[in-house]
Protein backbone atom coordinates (compact mmCIF):
# COMPACT_ATOMS: atom_id res chain seq x y z
CA UNK A 1 0.00 0.00 0.00
CA UNK A 2 3.00 2.30 0.15
CA UNK A 3 3.14 5.05 -2.47
CA UNK A 4 6.27 6.87 -3.59
CA UNK A 5 7.69 8.87 -6.45
CA UNK A 6 10.30 7.95 -8.98
CA UNK A 7 11.82 11.31 -9.93
CA UNK A 8 13.39 11.72 -13.32
CA UNK A 9 15.44 11.97 -15.33
CA UNK A 10 15.70 8.21 -15.56
CA UNK A 11 14.18 5.01 -16.89
CA UNK A 12 11.90 3.07 -14.62
CA UNK A 13 10.99 -0.57 -15.16
CA UNK A 14 8.06 -1.53 -12.88
CA UNK A 15 8.62 -4.45 -10.56
CA UNK A 16 6.14 -7.29 -10.67
CA UNK A 17 4.75 -6.19 -7.28
CA UNK A 18 4.48 -2.50 -8.20
CA UNK A 19 1.62 -0.68 -9.93
CA UNK A 20 2.16 2.62 -11.74
CA UNK A 21 -0.70 4.88 -10.66
CA UNK A 22 -0.04 8.05 -12.64
CA UNK A 23 2.57 10.31 -14.13
CA UNK A 24 2.98 13.58 -12.26
CA UNK A 25 4.30 16.66 -14.06
CA UNK A 26 6.07 19.52 -12.33
CA UNK A 27 4.17 22.78 -11.84
CA UNK A 28 5.94 25.91 -13.02
CA UNK A 29 5.80 28.79 -10.52
CA UNK A 30 6.42 32.28 -11.91
CA UNK A 31 7.99 35.13 -9.96
CA UNK A 32 4.58 36.69 -9.22
CA UNK A 33 2.84 33.45 -8.27
CA UNK A 34 2.68 30.89 -5.49
CA UNK A 35 1.54 27.26 -5.36
CA UNK A 36 -1.07 26.31 -2.79
CA UNK A 37 -0.77 22.73 -1.56
CA UNK A 38 -2.74 20.48 0.80
CA UNK A 39 -1.49 17.51 2.79
CA UNK A 40 -3.41 14.28 2.13
CA UNK A 41 -1.82 12.69 5.19
CA UNK A 42 0.90 13.53 7.70
CA UNK A 43 4.15 14.26 5.90
CA UNK A 44 7.31 16.32 5.80
CA UNK A 45 7.31 18.86 2.98
CA UNK A 46 10.17 19.87 0.71
CA UNK A 47 11.37 22.48 3.23
CA UNK A 48 11.57 19.90 6.04
CA UNK A 49 8.48 21.10 7.91
CA UNK A 50 5.98 18.61 9.31
CA UNK A 51 2.45 18.87 7.92
CA UNK A 52 -0.72 17.33 9.36
CA UNK A 53 -3.57 15.88 7.34
CA UNK A 54 -5.67 18.56 5.67
CA UNK A 55 -3.16 21.36 6.32
CA UNK A 56 -2.55 23.85 3.52
CA UNK A 57 0.55 25.91 2.79
CA UNK A 58 2.14 28.01 0.08
CA UNK A 59 5.24 27.41 -2.02
CA UNK A 60 6.55 30.72 -3.35
CA UNK A 61 9.93 29.65 -4.73
CA UNK A 62 10.06 30.40 -8.45
CA UNK A 63 10.73 27.52 -10.82
CA UNK A 64 9.41 23.99 -11.37
CA UNK A 65 7.91 22.22 -8.36
CA UNK A 66 7.12 18.51 -8.27
CA UNK A 67 4.34 17.78 -5.75
CA UNK A 68 4.96 14.86 -3.38
CA UNK A 69 2.91 11.70 -3.20
CA UNK A 70 0.71 13.02 -0.42
CA UNK A 71 0.65 16.62 -1.63
CA UNK A 72 -2.42 17.82 -3.56
CA UNK A 73 -2.22 20.96 -5.70
CA UNK A 74 -5.10 23.25 -4.70
CA UNK A 75 -4.41 26.16 -7.06
CA UNK A 76 -1.86 28.61 -8.39
CA UNK A 77 -2.27 31.96 -6.63
CA UNK A 78 -1.39 35.18 -8.45
CA UNK A 79 -0.04 38.21 -6.64
CA UNK A 80 -1.87 41.52 -6.29
CA UNK A 81 0.04 44.60 -7.46
CA UNK A 82 -0.12 47.41 -4.90
CA UNK A 83 0.50 51.04 -5.85
CA UNK A 84 0.54 54.33 -3.97
CA UNK A 85 -3.13 54.81 -4.99
CA UNK A 86 -4.42 51.31 -4.27
CA UNK A 87 -4.38 49.11 -1.17
CA UNK A 88 -5.42 45.50 -0.61
CA UNK A 89 -8.05 44.70 2.00
CA UNK A 90 -7.66 41.31 3.71
CA UNK A 91 -9.59 39.28 6.27
CA UNK A 92 -8.20 36.57 8.52
CA UNK A 93 -9.90 33.16 8.24
CA UNK A 94 -8.30 32.04 11.51
CA UNK A 95 -5.79 33.33 14.05
CA UNK A 96 -2.26 33.25 12.63
CA UNK A 97 0.92 35.27 12.16
CA UNK A 98 1.26 36.82 8.71
CA UNK A 99 4.43 37.10 6.66
CA UNK A 100 5.14 40.54 8.10
CA UNK A 101 5.29 39.17 11.64
CA UNK A 102 1.94 40.52 12.85
CA UNK A 103 -0.58 38.35 14.69
CA UNK A 104 -4.00 38.40 13.06
CA UNK A 105 -7.13 37.30 14.92
CA UNK A 106 -9.94 35.30 13.37
CA UNK A 107 -12.22 37.68 11.44
CA UNK A 108 -9.85 40.65 11.69
CA UNK A 109 -9.55 42.92 8.65
CA UNK A 110 -6.55 45.05 7.66
CA UNK A 111 -4.91 46.81 4.73
CA UNK A 112 -1.74 46.03 2.81
CA UNK A 113 -0.29 49.25 1.36
CA UNK A 114 2.78 50.22 -0.63
CA UNK A 115 4.57 50.73 2.70
CA UNK A 116 4.36 46.97 3.29
CA UNK A 117 5.10 45.57 -0.15
CA UNK A 118 4.69 46.26 -3.86
CA UNK A 119 3.10 42.86 -4.59
CA UNK A 120 1.23 40.64 -2.16
CA UNK A 121 0.31 36.97 -2.51
CA UNK A 122 -2.63 36.13 -0.20
CA UNK A 123 -1.75 33.43 2.29
CA UNK A 124 -3.72 30.32 3.11
CA UNK A 125 -5.57 32.02 5.97
CA UNK A 126 -6.07 35.34 4.18
CA UNK A 127 -9.20 36.26 2.23
CA UNK A 128 -9.11 39.21 -0.17
CA UNK A 129 -12.27 41.29 0.43
CA UNK A 130 -11.50 44.12 -1.98
CA UNK A 131 -9.21 46.82 -3.30
CA UNK A 132 -9.34 50.21 -1.55
CA UNK A 133 -8.78 53.39 -3.57
CA UNK A 134 -6.85 56.34 -2.18
CA UNK A 135 -9.01 59.17 -0.79
CA UNK A 136 -7.63 62.57 -1.77
CA UNK A 137 -8.64 65.93 -0.28
CA UNK A 138 -7.62 69.26 -1.79
CA UNK A 139 -6.68 72.29 0.30
CA UNK A 140 -10.34 73.43 0.20
CA UNK A 141 -12.01 70.14 1.13
CA UNK A 142 -12.76 68.16 4.27
CA UNK A 143 -14.56 64.99 5.35
CA UNK A 144 -15.85 63.32 8.49
CA UNK A 145 -14.87 59.67 9.05
CA UNK A 146 -17.30 57.49 10.98
CA UNK A 147 -15.95 54.79 13.37
CA UNK A 148 -12.28 55.81 12.97
CA UNK A 149 -9.17 54.06 14.29
CA UNK A 150 -7.19 55.57 17.18
CA UNK A 151 -3.41 55.96 17.45
CA UNK A 152 -3.09 52.37 18.75
CA UNK A 153 -4.84 50.91 15.71
CA UNK A 154 -8.09 50.11 17.50
CA UNK A 155 -11.44 51.05 15.99
CA UNK A 156 -13.56 53.45 18.07
CA UNK A 157 -17.18 52.62 17.24
CA UNK A 158 -19.59 55.56 17.30
CA UNK A 159 -16.85 58.18 17.15
CA UNK A 160 -16.19 60.70 14.39
CA UNK A 161 -12.97 62.16 13.02
CA UNK A 162 -12.59 65.39 11.04
CA UNK A 163 -9.94 65.38 8.28
CA UNK A 164 -9.04 68.64 6.54
CA UNK A 165 -7.23 68.89 3.23
CA UNK A 166 -4.76 68.75 1.73
CA UNK A 167 -4.61 65.07 2.67
CA UNK A 168 -4.41 61.61 1.09
CA UNK A 169 -5.27 58.44 2.99
CA UNK A 170 -6.81 54.98 2.75
CA UNK A 171 -10.04 54.23 4.61
CA UNK A 172 -9.39 51.46 7.11
CA UNK A 173 -11.78 48.47 7.28
CA UNK A 174 -15.02 49.57 8.92
CA UNK A 175 -14.46 53.28 8.32
CA UNK A 176 -16.93 55.17 6.15
CA UNK A 177 -17.46 58.76 4.95
CA UNK A 178 -21.26 59.04 5.09
CA UNK A 179 -21.54 62.69 3.99
CA UNK A 180 -18.83 62.33 1.36
CA UNK A 181 -16.07 64.83 0.63
CA UNK A 182 -17.29 68.40 1.21
CA UNK A 183 -15.95 71.83 0.31
CA UNK A 184 -15.00 74.48 2.83
CA UNK A 185 -17.73 77.02 3.54
CA UNK A 186 -16.45 80.19 1.84
CA UNK A 187 -18.36 83.20 3.17
CA UNK A 188 -18.43 86.65 1.59
CA UNK A 189 -19.02 90.00 3.27
CA UNK A 190 -22.78 89.56 2.97
CA UNK A 191 -23.02 85.91 4.02
CA UNK A 192 -23.25 84.00 7.27
CA UNK A 193 -23.71 80.48 8.65
CA UNK A 194 -26.26 79.50 11.30
CA UNK A 195 -24.63 76.84 13.49
CA UNK A 196 -26.01 74.50 16.15
CA UNK A 197 -24.07 72.60 18.81
CA UNK A 198 -24.68 68.84 18.81
CA UNK A 199 -22.73 68.20 22.02
CA UNK A 200 -20.84 70.22 24.62
CA UNK A 201 -17.48 71.61 23.58
CA UNK A 202 -15.28 74.66 23.99
CA UNK A 203 -15.25 77.02 21.04
CA UNK A 204 -12.82 79.84 20.31
CA UNK A 205 -14.14 83.23 19.22
CA UNK A 206 -11.69 86.09 18.61
CA UNK A 207 -9.08 84.36 20.74
CA UNK A 208 -11.46 83.79 23.67
CA UNK A 209 -12.82 80.43 24.87
CA UNK A 210 -16.62 80.11 24.64
CA UNK A 211 -18.51 77.20 26.19
CA UNK A 212 -21.09 75.65 23.86
CA UNK A 213 -23.86 73.38 25.13
CA UNK A 214 -26.12 71.08 23.09
CA UNK A 215 -28.80 73.08 21.27
CA UNK A 216 -26.94 76.39 21.27
CA UNK A 217 -27.27 78.42 18.07
CA UNK A 218 -24.90 81.10 16.83
CA UNK A 219 -23.78 82.75 13.62
CA UNK A 220 -20.44 82.94 11.86
CA UNK A 221 -20.21 85.93 9.53
CA UNK A 222 -17.92 86.42 6.55
CA UNK A 223 -15.59 87.13 5.01
CA UNK A 224 -13.94 83.88 6.11
CA UNK A 225 -13.68 80.18 5.37
CA UNK A 226 -15.24 77.80 7.88
CA UNK A 227 -15.00 74.06 8.50
CA UNK A 228 -17.55 72.78 11.04
CA UNK A 229 -16.16 70.39 13.66
CA UNK A 230 -17.91 67.10 14.36
CA UNK A 231 -19.71 68.69 17.33
CA UNK A 232 -21.39 71.36 15.16
CA UNK A 233 -24.27 71.15 12.68
CA UNK A 234 -24.65 73.69 9.87
CA UNK A 235 -28.32 74.69 10.00
CA UNK A 236 -28.56 77.32 7.27
CA UNK A 237 -26.58 79.68 5.07
CA UNK A 238 -27.90 83.23 5.16
CA UNK A 239 -27.30 86.18 2.88
CA UNK A 240 -27.72 89.87 3.66
CA UNK A 241 -30.88 91.50 2.31
CA UNK A 242 -30.16 94.82 0.53
CA UNK A 243 -32.94 97.35 1.12
CA UNK A 244 -33.47 100.73 -0.53
CA UNK A 245 -34.73 103.79 1.35
CA UNK A 246 -38.32 102.84 0.48
CA UNK A 247 -37.89 99.10 1.04
CA UNK A 248 -38.10 96.99 4.17
CA UNK A 249 -38.82 93.57 5.65
CA UNK A 250 -40.68 92.30 8.69
CA UNK A 251 -38.39 90.49 11.12
CA UNK A 252 -39.56 88.27 13.98
CA UNK A 253 -37.44 87.32 17.00
CA UNK A 254 -37.92 83.57 17.55
CA UNK A 255 -37.08 83.85 21.25
CA UNK A 256 -39.32 86.77 22.27
CA UNK A 257 -41.83 86.72 19.42
CA UNK A 258 -41.41 90.46 18.86
CA UNK A 259 -41.92 91.66 15.30
CA UNK A 260 -40.24 94.76 13.91
CA UNK A 261 -39.67 96.40 10.55
CA UNK A 262 -36.21 96.93 9.10
CA UNK A 263 -36.18 99.68 6.48
CA UNK A 264 -33.58 101.33 4.28
CA UNK A 265 -30.46 99.30 5.10
CA UNK A 266 -28.65 96.11 4.20
CA UNK A 267 -29.65 93.64 6.88
CA UNK A 268 -28.72 90.04 7.70
CA UNK A 269 -31.02 87.97 9.88
CA UNK A 270 -29.35 86.72 13.06
CA UNK A 271 -29.51 83.15 14.39
CA UNK A 272 -32.67 84.01 16.40
CA UNK A 273 -34.55 85.87 13.68
CA UNK A 274 -36.74 84.97 10.74
CA UNK A 275 -38.80 86.77 8.11
CA UNK A 276 -42.39 87.29 9.24
CA UNK A 277 -45.38 87.23 6.89
CA UNK A 278 -47.77 90.08 7.69
CA UNK A 279 -51.41 88.99 7.31
CA UNK A 280 -53.89 91.51 5.89
CA UNK A 281 -57.69 91.50 5.53
CA UNK A 282 -58.98 90.54 2.05
CA UNK A 283 -60.22 94.08 1.37
CA UNK A 284 -56.77 95.50 2.07
CA UNK A 285 -55.16 92.81 -0.08
CA UNK A 286 -57.48 93.79 -2.91
CA UNK A 287 -56.58 97.45 -2.47
CA UNK A 288 -52.86 96.65 -2.54
CA UNK A 289 -53.30 94.51 -5.64
CA UNK A 290 -55.11 97.33 -7.43
CA UNK A 291 -52.31 99.71 -6.56
CA UNK A 292 -49.74 97.12 -7.57
CA UNK A 293 -51.30 96.72 -10.99
CA UNK A 294 -50.42 100.34 -11.65
CA UNK A 295 -47.09 100.63 -9.79
CA UNK A 296 -44.88 97.62 -9.01
CA UNK A 297 -43.63 98.08 -5.47
CA UNK A 298 -41.17 95.86 -3.54
CA UNK A 299 -44.04 94.05 -1.85
CA UNK A 300 -45.31 92.60 -5.14
CA UNK A 301 -44.31 89.53 -7.12
CA UNK A 302 -45.71 88.17 -10.44
CA UNK A 303 -48.34 85.44 -10.13
CA UNK A 304 -50.04 83.11 -12.61
CA UNK A 305 -52.62 81.67 -10.20
CA UNK A 306 -55.82 83.10 -8.80
CA UNK A 307 -56.08 84.35 -5.21
CA UNK A 308 -59.84 84.58 -4.84
CA UNK A 309 -61.41 87.20 -7.08
CA UNK A 310 -58.81 89.89 -6.41
CA UNK A 311 -55.77 88.32 -8.11
CA UNK A 312 -56.42 87.32 -11.72
CA UNK A 313 -53.62 85.56 -13.60
CA UNK A 314 -50.65 87.78 -14.46
CA UNK A 315 -51.37 90.37 -11.72
CA UNK A 316 -48.69 91.08 -9.13
CA UNK A 317 -49.19 89.40 -5.73
CA UNK A 318 -47.82 90.67 -2.44
CA UNK A 319 -44.68 89.22 -0.80
CA UNK A 320 -45.98 89.16 2.75
CA UNK A 321 -42.57 89.49 4.43
CA UNK A 322 -41.90 92.80 2.61
CA UNK A 323 -42.86 96.04 4.36
CA UNK A 324 -45.98 97.48 2.76
CA UNK A 325 -45.33 100.84 1.12
CA UNK A 326 -48.70 101.91 -0.22
CA UNK A 327 -48.13 104.64 -2.76
CA UNK A 328 -50.69 107.43 -2.59
CA UNK A 329 -51.30 109.26 -5.87
CA UNK A 330 -51.25 113.02 -6.21
CA UNK A 331 -54.18 114.76 -4.54
CA UNK A 332 -55.00 111.51 -2.70
CA UNK A 333 -55.37 110.63 1.01
CA UNK A 334 -55.15 107.47 3.13
CA UNK A 335 -56.57 106.89 6.60
CA UNK A 336 -54.18 105.00 8.92
CA UNK A 337 -55.11 103.39 12.24
CA UNK A 338 -52.35 102.74 14.81
CA UNK A 339 -53.25 99.62 16.81
CA UNK A 340 -50.64 100.40 19.48
CA UNK A 341 -52.09 103.83 20.22
CA UNK A 342 -55.82 103.18 20.44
Amino acid sequence: GDEWLFVGPGTYVPHVGVEVLQTIHAVVINSSQALRLQALKELTDSSGKRRVTGEEWMVETSGAYLPGVYEAVVQIVDSYIITDKKALRLQALRTFTDRYGKTRRNGEEWLITIKDTEAHIPGVYENVTGVVELTVLSNRQYCVIEDPYDADGRQVLGAQKLVKGPAAFFLQPGEVIEEGIQDFHILGDDEGLILKAIESFEDEVLGKAVKRTPGDRWMVKGPCEYVPPVTVEVVETRKAIPLDDNEGVYVRDTQTGKVRAVVGQTYMLTENEELWDKPMPPVVEELLLRAGSQVKGPHHAPSSTKRGSAAPPGVMTRVKSKVIDFRVPHNGAVQIYDYKQK
